[in-house]
């Protein structure tokens, strides 16, 4: 699905890096690298729950009990933000 958004994107009005990348690589390129940055997010949020179980630990901070912690709400972005800023720097 989020690849679809991606591609979807590069079709838009106002340029974006996925429209740029689509006119610089084509659809393949965003869909290629969109793929490694849900893939990214993925590992990411996976690698978190491993750390809180191996720890005994059901949320990683008390400021949003229930939810699982801060960390939760920013697990998946901690490996895509860096990705991120490689990608628009390099391409």
């Amino acid at each position: 699905m989020l690849i679809g958004l991606g591609l979807a994107v590069t079709h838009a009005f106002a340029p974006t890096w996925f429209s740029v990348m689509g006119d610089r690589g084509g659809l393949a390129l965003v869909a290629l690298l969109t793929t490694l940055l849900v893939a990214a997010s993925i590992v990411g949020d996976l690698f978190e729950s491993l750390l809180k179980r191996q720890v005994g630990k059901k949320d990683s901070s008390r400021l949003l009990p229930g939810h699982g912690g801060v960390l939760d709400r920013i697990d998946a972005l901690i490996p895509v933000f860096p990705l991120a800023a490689l990608m628009v720097t390099y391409f």
